[in-house]
């Protein structure tokens, strides 16, 4: 799919996003991170002196521990290895959707989810470590400028020292803003780099100083052209589902009876639908974000004797997440497609390289070079049928012709003896 290499092609991501391959590699990978923050966050709380029903009750599935919690310090190190465990399947459900745009901008069409999944899991350091690195060498630099702090403890000659390195302090921590700028740049970006250029750790961390030092202005720009389609496609993908959710619950509760078992049901199933970090503006669509609501699940079974209603109200309830990661898929899908399409122009623009050419040219001089060694094999070929190879028939045939002359010259020499004897 030609390209025009300008703006104009980043609005083209709003249509890439919106394939239901992509959507579901990212609706994939929001759900495994899901359950194994749930897991870690859990088990977090629960060391801290949590008990599992007052983490169920105050913050149902997604326990959040800058909200109204304390934790210990191994509670807090299970929370982070959750944490780093959703890190992990962002950096790789960016790339494999940043493949599959790829290989669609290439002309493939057919490329399989499964594929693209596969090379991300196999390409997971080029994404994943390449930021790690940048934050443990900037957490080295804030770790130098800490112990210069110290440095001035030193009575008279502290002070001196540290006016004497003041530049060179304020040219580190220069440094660390920049070192943090990039930072966030191989965050975007670095999927779609590892995507269409299979780089590895450090080919990924250089593309990053590259682009930013390059292409500064239209990085940016850019970028925030693509967050406004993104906000904007989540936007009206939201609203649609919002309207159909609506629609769902009129029709269902038309001829519901007069017991109310959907009402009570739909309310129990928005009460799992709850989020304590919700923005503003999705909490005047879904009151249940930021509080109980009318019925509570767990609590309901008292007032309200139906068990398969409150077992129905929690299988909707995991519809509802089920809704609310599509939504976030479709904007996730979105941003990747995007990336990809922003990487592969700003190379064409600062290395004149075509990344959806490149591959091609070399498959092609990978296949110039292999044919002529298999031609020369397919002409020697013959020329060994040709040869004479030991233990072969023709040496058994000279063999006997060999005795045959050795006995036809015995033949005639016992002639001439004989007719000489005669002539005597």
């Amino acid at each position: 799919m030609g390209l025009e290499f300008t703006y104009k092609d980043v609005f083209r991501a709003v249509r890439f996003g919106a394939s239901p391959k992509q959507v579901w590699l990212a609706f994939r990978g929001i759900l495994l991170a899901f359950i194994f923050y749930v897991i870690f966050s859990y088990a977090g709380f629960l060391v801290s002196g949590w008990t599992f029903k007052n983490i169920w009750q105050t913050y149902r599935f997604i326990p959040w521990p800058f909200y109204n919690a304390q934790l210990t310090w191994y509670g807090w190190l299970l929370w982070g290895i959750g944490a780093l465990i959703v890190t992990f399947f962002y950096f790789v459900t960016l790339t494999a959707i940043s493949k599959v745009t790829y290989e669609r901008l290439r002309g493939d069409e057919f490329y399989e989810a499964k594929e693209a999944w596969k090379f991300a899991l196999k390409n997971w350091k080029g994404t994943f470590l390449s930021p790690i690195y940048l934050i443990i060498f900037i957490a080295i630099l804030i770790l130098v400028g800490l112990l210069f702090g110290l440095v001035g403890r030193i009575p008279h000659v502290g002070q001196i020292l540290i006016g004497l390195m003041s530049l060179p302090i304020f040219g580190g921590a220069f440094f660390v803003v920049y070192l943090s700028i990039v930072l966030f740049v191989i965050s975007v970006i670095g999927p779609a780099i590892v995507a269409t250029t299979e780089s590895d750790t450090f080919d990924t961390l250089f593309e990053g100083f590259s682009v930013l030092y390059d292409q500064t202005w239209r990085f940016f720009l850019w970028e925030f052209i693509l967050g406004l389609c993104t906000f904007l496609a989540m936007f009206v993908f939201a609203l649609l589902m919002k309207y159909s959710l609506s629609l769902t619950k009129w029709a269902l509760g038309v001829w519901a009876g007069p017991r109310g078992w959907w009402d009570v049901m739909w309310n129990n199933g928005r009460w799992y639908l709850y989020l304590p970090f919700a923005p503003t503006f999705l909490l005047r669509w879904f009151p249940s974000l930021v509080a109980p609501g009318k019925f509570l699940a767990l609590g309901a079974l008292k007032t309200y004797p139906g068990v398969t209603t409150q077992f129905g109200a929690f299988l909707l309830g995991m519809s509802f997440y089920a809704i609310a990661f599509l939504i976030v898929g479709y904007g996730v899908s979105v941003f990747g497609a995007g990336q990809t399409i922003i990487y592969t122009i700003l190379v064409k623009l600062k290395d004149e390289k075509n990344l959806l050419e490149m591959k091609e040219e070399t498959f092609e001089a990978e296949e110039i070079e292999i044919t002529p060694p298999e031609e020369k094999v397919e002409e020697e070929k013959p020329r060994k049928k040709r040869g004479r190879p030991k233990g072969s028939t023709t040496k058994k045939k000279k063999t006997t012709t060999k005795k045959k002359t050795t006995a036809t010259k015995k033949t005639t020499k016992k002639t001439t003896k004989k007719t000489t004897k005669k002539k005597k």
